[in-house]
């Protein structure tokens, strides 16, 4: 697969799943620029891949950062929604609550969850 000119953004993409799909895109010669919290703000991360500081639950960022890659990239070609929420304080007194069934996760998780995640998806469509 061959991607030399092509724009992708992997949001949420400074950790785990979302940072390797953005070394995996970039590889065939795709130009990624990564978002989340952690991201450094606008500054290369690898060969091909750059980070853009952005918190997917607050608008304002969102429409920022898109601005940005638009301002430099002029179009986006492939998007790939990462964000999520509710991974944070896994650990609860001292007891691990991500393992624990659905419906015995702590209401802020499933907050969290909705309130980064689902956002996302219809903001930077």
């Amino acid at each position: 697969m061959n991607l030399d000119d092509s724009v992708a953004v992997v949001t949420g993409g400074t950790t785990e799943v979302g940072r390797v799909v953005g070394r995996q895109l970039a590889r065939p010669g795709a130009r990624v620029f990564i978002t989340g919290r952690s991201a450094p703000d606008h500054k290369p991360l690898e060969e091909r891949v750059a980070g853009v500081r952005c918190d997917h639950r607050v608008d304002i960022q969102v429409k920022a950062a898109f601005n940005l890659i638009l301002r430099e990239a002029s179009a986006i070609d492939i998007l790939v929604n990462n964000v999520g929420g509710g991974y944070e304080g896994m650990v609860e007194d001292d007891n691990v609550t991500w393992t624990k069934p659905f419906w015995n996760q702590p209401i802020w998780r499933w907050d969290a969850m909705f309130n980064a995640g689902v956002p996302a998806h219809y903001q930077t469509r």
